[in-house]
């Protein structure tokens, strides 16, 4: 129900810096204490340098003799002494003996006492002192030595004037301390202050400076503590800015290095599990295998990097499968509990974060032994854990969900009432602003929905449900996913036991629903390129959420309003990349300024989107710092955001670049009704958008999303088994060869005949039995499974193929198209203002591409002949000439563009599906990134140009799609691979009556002039005929 938290120490290795203050031997014949100390200074340089351990244990004995040898009113004792304190730090923090620590402990203090205040070295004593104090508290969890560290920091910062050497390191050591007191207590006010003082140390240090990588990484880790407790992106991507930059200044084989490596891999990691984007789990896997790989056992911040590794492991398995990352996770992190001893202050941390794994796993086999230990290792987790702790509401969360999976499995209920205490009480340790909260807000409500359906539930449940999800819902500062997901719980509640409500609940069911559509277009965000958008989990939640709400919608009688959110959800990448093309006329001719900031940031986040480096700008995360890089796709969407939020202050843009309403919807409709089918698991429903703005609603009480889901798996097992969806190539022998592959044996008509049946009985007719939509042309919008069934071609044919033979088909009554979205229907139309004026065609054949040398296509010369010999003015690009920059050239100066060729849709990535052209592969991803507003009319003669991809069924994730979004009002595409012999026969017509709508003038109807192609080749007994529905089906129109 909710995913576990796994808890990561933002500094797994002490960052503060110490002081040895040695003296330089630069004569002879010093006292034999001088050159004792001068020879430990050394040796802790040469550790400092290069980690060395000899090097260390040399330092400590000879400060060590240089202490004893010193007489106890030497000026310089107190020197020594405090050098030999901060050796034995340096010692406890690479091998763990406590004893190091209390030794060192006890040497600062006598330091400090022999120092005087107004000594120049007494901002030192203090800070090492403070140092190791901070240290013991790490270590032990005393709260009273972080108190006195933060004091004597505190001091040694008022003892140095501004411009002292030293001040950076001060500013630095107690912003940790801050910081660290804010993992412990929470206050928020120490963390601003630590980020106040760590931003300070940054820039007073010169970017040369040995400890600049220190600082750096110091705040970015604040910057990330923020981000965990308020989750304001800004923060996410500050952090991870400055610990790039740290990595990137700290040469390798330094001591810190994999400190480093780590924490700019953690808030990668971070940043993946927030926006989605896979590359930022990649680069984190190489930043932490790197750091483990560097790191020897025996040193105490092993288990950090271990543990850290293991969590982007386990992210990885969830979006791969890939179970081998699943077992090394637990296996890192097995190993990082083993090498934490009894009273490590981190060892919750691991054990909970090993529970999480087991869990992991138990959710792969159902091994209840997995998920048992897990609820063990979760239960010594919390109570290990001190109260008090900033990191004690995730444990317990985890904790309650290993029990609720455990509740599901076995039924035990004692189990559910475990998961239900432990779940308040995370609750109730969280601060309402906290960014976490919502997340536990969501388990504990969905506990109360859980025990609810049971016999024994309590009287309260239904009503503390419904406040925790409210207050979920409405948190501002949590993920919009997870309010969406909360929003949808909260719907299941209201449906199911609203009658246990004596009062009118806060939000109705279609409020909540509202609320819920509100969120969908920063679920997915724009910082990601398009393909880590489409591969993200968030599409497939965004898309059940409105599938689920316009059913709401429906139920409630609400059409409108139903069609308006449905429209939300279909095509959500696209409609964002359209976005970014919005003229801006209006806002320029008001607010130019304005106007020009947002139009430079769209085209960087457009290039961004199609994987090209974004322009420069002006635009910048805030920072009083100049240790900001050049701003990434990410910046450049967080100030995206913020600009469209302010312009949705002005006066008369307050719906600047908001979903359309109805109202401007119902321009769809200028050609015809617009026919959009939602296929839900309770109920399907069709509604019928005319051309003054009514809806008239059709319920299908015969079809069901099960009918849907197994008429296309009955469509494309078919196809596949005839190398017609899963292939682009083939050998050429016969008639029966393809452009996509070769059709080895055709099937009997029948079940093709008994599918269109099906589809006209159930969907079609009922539609079409409506006296409103019986007008000559309809363009379907259908979700679901639908979206790959050809709704065009529905009908009952006759066994014999005689085409005198009766038939009621939709062919016989209307001419068909589709749309992936309403709003691709609000173009203007294309007029051929005077008879006869031709538009300039662009016609592009490849009938041996290099590429596809096995799998020549002649057909398409012959086509390509007839194209031009019907056409006006044209450019042909035959064979070599048709490579990708001269057909994307083309494209740009040519209103109407032909294109028969090898295509394929891509199953792996379907932003690869691409025409194949005599260099390369001119892919989806690569028309993405143009914008064509001359554009008219694209003809798609290749295979699987409109077959899309069945995991993203709103998205319309192909070619023909692509065509339509660049900027064609209207497109020719197919849904299978199509026939070389039989294309030519279908363009010589198409074209034919394309020219007659030239020369009449007036609108263009390329659906009409299919309609009638495909009318002919149903006629003809030779290369179609009405029965060989493999052959005619696939073709159809989009668009206008």
């Amino acid at each position: 129900m909710s995913a576990p938290d796994n808890v990561r120490p933002h500094s797994p290795a002490n960052a503060d810096s110490s002081y040895t203050g040695h003296s330089e031997p630069d004569v002879n014949g010093l006292p034999l204490y001088e050159e004792l100390w001068n020879l430990g200074g050394q040796a802790y340089e040469q550790y400092e340098t290069r980690g060395d351990l000899e090097a260390l244990e040399s330092a400590i004995r000879s400060f060590r003799l240089a202490m004893e040898a010193a007489e106890d009113d030497n000026p310089d004792k107190a020197a020594i002494i405090d050098n030999l304190g901060v050796c034995l730090s340096a010692r406890f923090e690479c091998v763990g003996e406590l004893q190091d620590l209390e030794e060192s402990i006890s040497l600062e203090q006598l330091a400090n006492a022999l120092t005087p205040d107004d000594s120049p070295d007494k901002h030192r004593r203090l800070s090492n002192l403070a140092a190791s104090l901070k240290s013991r508290f790490e270590r032990e969890g005393m709260v009273e030595d972080l108190k006195e560290a933060i004091e004597l920091q505190t001091r040694a910062v008022e003892l140095v004037p501004n411009g002292h050497v030293d001040k950076p390191m001060l500013l630095n050591n107690l912003g940790n301390s801050l910081a660290g007191r804010f993992e412990h207590s929470g206050s928020a006010n120490d963390l601003e202050k630590a980020i106040v003082l760590q931003t300070r140390a940054a820039e007073l240090t010169p970017e040369d400076h040995p400890n600049k990588p220190m600082w750096l990484i110091n705040l970015g880790n604040s910057h990330m503590r923020r981000f965990d407790r308020l989750g304001n992106l800004e923060d996410l991507e500050r952090a991870i800015v400055l610990q790039g930059r740290s990595v990137d200044l700290t040469p390798d084989g330094h001591p810190n290095k994999p400190t480093y490596l780590n924490n700019a891999g953690g808030s990668l990691q971070t940043r993946f599990t927030r926006l989605g984007d896979f590359a930022d789990l990649e680069r984190a896997i190489v930043l932490l295998a790197r750091a483990v790989e560097l790191t020897s056992d025996g040193l105490p911040g092993k288990q950090a990097l271990l543990n850290n590794l293991a969590i982007t492991l386990e992210d990885r398995y969830q979006r791969t499968g890939d179970a081998k990352d699943l077992e090394e996770a637990i296996t890192h992190q097995f190993k990082a509990v083993e090498l934490s001893p009894a009273g490590h202050p981190d060892k919750p941390a691991w054990l909970n974060n090993l529970g999480t794994k087991l869990a992991t796993r138990f959710e792969q086999s159902g091994n209840l032994d997995d998920l048992d230990q897990a609820i063990t290792h979760h239960t010594t987790a919390v109570a290990l854990m001190p109260e008090g702790y900033s990191d004690k509401p995730s444990l317990l969360h985890n904790l309650s969900k290993s029990l609720e999976d455990r509740f599901k499995r076995v039924g035990d209920v004692l189990d559910l009432e475990e998961a239900i205490e432990y779940s308040t009480r995370s609750v109730e340790l969280l601060p309402e602003n906290h960014a976490q909260r919502a997340e536990k807000l969501r388990l504990l409500g969905f506990l109360f929905l859980t025990r609810l359906r049971l016999p024994h539930a309590h009287a309260n449940d239904a009503p503390r449900a419904m406040e925790a999800f409210l207050e979920a819902m409405q948190h501002p500062s949590s993920h919009p996913l997870e309010r969406l997901h909360t929003s949808s719980l909260y719907a299941e509640l209201l449906t199911e036991f609203s009658h246990l409500f004596t009062t009118p609940p806060r939000l109705s069911l279609l409020e909540a629903w509202k609320h819920a559509i509100s969120l969908v277009p920063q679920c997915i965000w724009l910082g990601n390129n398009v393909r880590g958008r489409y591969t993200s989990d968030e599409l497939s939640a965004v898309r059940v959420a409105v599938n689920d709400a316009a059913t709401a919608a429906i139920t409630a009688g609400e059409y409108g309003l139903a069609l308006e959110w449905l429209e939300t959800g279909r095509a959500v990448v696209w409609s964002q990349v359209l976005r970014l093309r919005t003229p801006l006329d209006n806002l320029h001719r008001l607010h130019p300024q304005l106007a020009d900031h947002l139009r430079h940031v769209s085209h960087a986040l457009e290039l961004a989107a199609s994987g090209s480096p974004p322009v420069s700008i002006e635009a910048r995360l805030p920072s009083s710092s100049p240790d900001v890089q050049a701003p990434s796709s990410h910046s450049y969407a967080l100030e995206y955001d913020k600009l469209i939020s302010t312009i949705r202050e002005l006066e008369g843009f307050e719906d600047f670049l908001r979903p359309k309403t109805l109202s401007q919807l119902a321009g769809a409709c200028t050609s015809g009704p617009v026919v959009v089918i939602n296929v839900h698991k309770s109920r399907c429903n069709a509604f019928v958008l005319c051309r003054a703005g009514d809806i008239v609603h059709v319920p299908l009480p015969d079809f069901s999303l099960l009918h849907a889901m197994a008429m296309q798996k009955l469509l494309w097992d078919s196809l596949r088994a005839k190398r017609l969806l899963n292939r682009c190539r083939g050998d050429m022998q016969d008639e029966n060869d393809d452009r996509g592959g070769r059709v080895t044996a055709m099937d009997p008509p029948d079940l093709m005949r008994g599918l269109l049946t099906d589809l006209w009985n159930r969907v079609v007719k009922p539609i079409m039995d409506v006296p409103s939509t019986t007008l000559p042309h309809v363009t379907w919008c259908p979700t679901g499974p639908l979206v790959f069934l050809p709704l065009h071609a529905a009908g009952i044919y006759p066994s014999d193929d005689r085409i005198s033979a009766p038939s009621q088909t939709i062919m016989d009554i209307a001419v068909s198209s589709y749309t992936p979205t309403l709003e691709t229907l609000l173009k203007p139309r294309t007029q051929v203002t005077t008879a006869g004026q031709d538009p300039r065609v662009l016609i592009v054949s490849q009938p041996a591409s290099p590429l596809a040398i096995n799998s020549p296509i002649p057909g398409t010369t012959t086509e390509a002949a007839i194209v031009m010999s019907l056409v006006g003015e044209s450019k042909p690009l035959d064979d070599a000439d048709g490579t990708i920059q001269a057909v994307l050239e083309g494209m740009a100066t040519h209103e109407w563009v032909h294109l028969a060729c090898h295509g394929a849709q891509n199953r792996m990535d379907p932003t690869n599906s691409a025409f194949i052209l005599h260099d390369g592969h001119l892919t989806l991803a690569d028309l993405m990134s143009h914008h064509l507003p001359n554009a008219d009319l694209a003809v798609l003669s290749a295979c699987q140009t409109a077959t899309g991809d069945e995991k993203l069924s709103e998205e319309a994730v192909h070619l023909a799609a692509g065509m339509l979004n660049i900027g064609y009002k209207s497109v020719v595409g197919t849904m299978w691979s199509i026939s070389d012999y039989v294309a030519p026969d279908v363009m010589k017509v198409f074209y034919t009556v394309m020219a007659e709508q030239v020369k009449a003038g007036g609108e263009l109807q390329p659906a009409y002039a299919l309609h009638e192609a495909i009318k002919v080749l149903r006629r003809s007994s030779g290369r179609g005929g009405m029965n060989d529905f493999l052959r005619w089906v696939p073709f159809v129109h989009f668009g206008l």
